[in-house]
This record gives structure tokens, sequence and C-alpha cells, in this order.
């Protein structure tokens, strides 16, 4: 039976995630610079840039590892739909 490349779906998430880092971090800085506008938290702007950078670690992490076993996952399906 063959089984899915974890390098290729690993791969795959890490280039879907760059590009998803290249948007989430303006939004970061809006989305605290919101938050700070309307009263829900108060930061300066060195805490508000080290909470995009803590914020984004994690959510990319997270990322790329659930996107690449869901990639796995699927194609294995599909594999073995196909054998």
């Amino acid at each position: 039976m063959i089984k899915a490349s974890k390098r290729q779906a690993f791969k795959e998430s890490v280039s879907d995630t760059a590009l998803a880092f290249a948007m989430n971090v303006p939004i970061g800085f809006g989305i605290i610079a919101f938050a700070n506008w309307i009263g829900i938290i108060t930061v300066t702007y060195e805490q508000n840039v080290k909470l995009v950078i803590l914020q984004n670690i994690v959510f990319t992490t997270v990322a790329i590892i659930r996107k690449t076993y869901v990639r796995v996952w699927f194609e294995n399906k599909r594999l073995q739909k196909g054998a």
C-alpha cells in the first residue's frame, strides 16, 4: 500500500502557512490596536509588537502541524480508495 509523503505534506503546509502569516501579522496589529482603542486592553507599542509576535509563533506552529497531518490523512484516504 502506498502512503502519502509527510515531507511533501509538510512543504505544502509551510508554503500555505507562510502566505497566511504574511496576512496575519498586519491583522494582528490591527486587532490589538483596535482592542486598545476601545478599551478592552491597554498596551504600549512595544507590548503590541510582543503580543503579535507571540500570537503568530503559536498560530503558525499549530497551523503547520495541523495542516501536515490533515493533508497526510486525506491523501492516505484517497490512496486507499484508489488501491
